[in-house]
C-alpha cells in the first residue's frame, strides 16, 4: 500500500471515529441514542453509529492486502509472526488499559470470575448476551479480533487448495461470502429479539459482510482490465452524479435503518433494519474506493486525528462515563443546541488524550512489534525475501 493511501485512509479513520464519538455524545443529555427514530433528527444521529462499519471495511482492506497480494503473486504469505505481534500490539494494549478503567469507574455489573479473561482477550462477542457487556465499545472490537485472526487462515486454506487462484476466482469467492453473510443474517433476524437471536446479529458470520468491500478492494489492483476492475480502482470522483449515487444509497440505508416500523413485528421490523447493511457495505465501501483512487487529502489535522483514532474510539466512552457519573454534564437537555456543546466538549476531553496515547504507548509499542525478530530475518533471507517490514 503506497504512503499516499495509507494518509487517505487516516482521514477515514478520523472520520468514522469522530462520527462515533459524535453519536454516544447525546447521551450527555440524558435520554439513549434511540434505536428507532422519534424524531426527524434521529435519523442521522443513529446513523453516525454506522461509522463503526467504515472501520470494518478499512480492516477488509488494510488487513488483507498483504495476504491478497503474496497469494495472488504466488510468493510466500507474510510472516505469520510477525503479523500476530503486530495486531497485538496494536488493539490489546490500549484496550486492557480502557477496560480496566471502565471496571474502575463502573465496576463488573455482575460479571462472572470466568468471564472477565473472556473479555479481556476480546473474545467476547463469542458468548451469547456479553458483546457490549463491561465496556460498550468492545462488541466492535472483538469483531476486529476475530477478523485478524480468520483472515490468514483462509488466506493459507485457499493456498493449500487453490494454489493457482485468480484473482476474478477470488473476487468471486467474497461476492459468494457476502450473500452467506446476508443470508444468515436473515436468519438471525427471524429469531427475534431473544438473546441467541440478538447475538447471531451482531456475530463475525453477519458482520463479515460489512469487512468484505475493503477485500474486493484488496482484490482489485490484480483483476484483468474490465468494468469491475476500473469501477473498483478509479471511482469517477470528479463527477456530480457518482456522488449523487452514493449519496442515495447511503440515504436509503439510513432511513431503513432508523426508520423502519414496528408494527409489523419484531422479526420484520429487524429485518428491514438489517436490510440497510447491505447498502451501508457499498456506501462505504466507495467512500473507501474514492479515498484510495484520489490523491493525497493533504490535512495534517485530519491525518493526525486519523492516526490517533483508536484512542479517540476507546477513550471517548470512559470520559463520557465520568462526565455522567460526576454530574459534569455541561448542558442536561436533550436538545440539538446541546448535542453540539456535548460534541465540542466530549471531543476537547478525549483528542488531547488520545493524542497523549499514540505519542506515549500505541507508537512506540507497534515500533517494537514490527521489528522482525532474528529468526524472521533469517527466514526471509532463506526465502529470497526483501529485508522489509510488512
Amino acid at each position: 500500500m503506497s504512503p499516499r493511501r495509507l494518509v487517505n485512509v487516516d482521514v477515514l479513520r478520523a472520520i468514522a471515529a469522530l462520527g462515533v464519538l459524535a453519536g454516544h455524545a447525546y447521551l450527555l443529555g440524558g435520554r439513549a441514542v434511540a434505536v428507532k427514530a422519534r424524531h426527524g433528527y434521529d435519523v442521522p444521529l443513529i446513523t453516525l453509529a454506522t461509522f463503526v462499519w467504515l472501520f470494518f471495511a478499512i480492516s477488509g482492506y488494510v488487513i488483507t492486502r498483504p495476504f491478497v497480494d503474496r497469494l495472488l503473486r504466488g510468493e510466500r504469505l507474510p510472516c505469520l509472526g510477525d503479523y500476530a505481534r503486530r495486531r497485538a500490539a496494536r488493539i490489546f494494549p490500549l484496550f486492557w488499559l480502557a477496560l480496566s478503567a471502565q471496571l474502575v469507574i463502573a465496576g463488573g455489573q455482575g460479571t462472572r470470575a470466568w468471564e472477565y479473561p473472556v473479555h479481556y482477550l476480546l473474545l467476547n462477542n463469542l458468548v451469547p448476551g456479553r458483546q457490549g457487556a463491561l465496556f460498550s465499545v468492545a462488541w466492535t472490537l472483538t469483531l476486529e479480533a476475530l477478523f485478524y485472526a480468520v483472515v490468514p487462515v483462509l488466506a493459507i486454506a485457499v493456498r493449500r487448495r487453490r494454489p493457482e487462484a485468480s484473482a476474478g476466482w477470488l473476487a468471486r469467492a467474497v461476492l459468494v461470502s457476502w450473500a452467506l453473510s446476508i443470508a444468515f443474517t436473515i436468519v438471525a433476524d427471524l429469531l427475534g429479539d431473544g438473546l441467541i437471536g440478538l447475538w447471531l446479529r451482531g456475530s463475525l458470520p453477519a458482520m463479515w459482510q460489512m469487512f468484505c468491500p475493503g477485500l474486493l478492494l484488496a482484490i482489485a489492483p490484480h483483476l484483468p482490465e474490465g468494468p469491475a476492475r476500473r469501477w473498483l480502482l478509479a471511482p469517477a470522483t470528479g463527477r456530480p452524479a457518482w456522488w449523487a449515487g452514493v449519496a442515495a444509497v447511503m440515504v436509503v440505508a439510513a432511513l431503513l435503518g432508523a426508520a423502519a416500523p414496528l408494527r409489523f413485528g419484531i422479526p420484520v421490523y429487524q429485518l428491514l433494519v438489517d436490510a440497510s447493511r447491505p447498502l451501508f457495505g457499498v456506501g462505504y465501501g466507495l467512500l473507501l474506493a474514492a479515498a484510495i483512487a484520489a490523491s493525497p487529502w493533504r490535512s495534517r489535522i485530519a491525518v493526525g486525528l486519523g492516526t490517533a483514532s483508536y484512542g479517540i474510539y476507546l477513550l471517548h466512552p470512559l470520559i463520557l462515563e465520568v462526565l455522567q457519573r460526576t454530574a459534569l454534564v455541561p448542558v442536561p437537555d436533550d436538545t440539538l443546541p446541546a448535542f453540539a456543546v456535548h460534541v465540542i466538549v466530549l471531543m476537547a476531553l478525549t483528542i488531547p488524550l488520545a493524542l497523549a496515547s499514540w505519542r506515549w504507548l500505541e507508537r512506540p509499542l507497534l515500533r517494537a512489534a514490527s521489528s522482525p525478530s532474528a529468526s524472521t530475518i533469517r527466514a526471509r533471507a532463506a526465502a529470497g525475501d526483501p529485508p522489509l517490514l510488512e
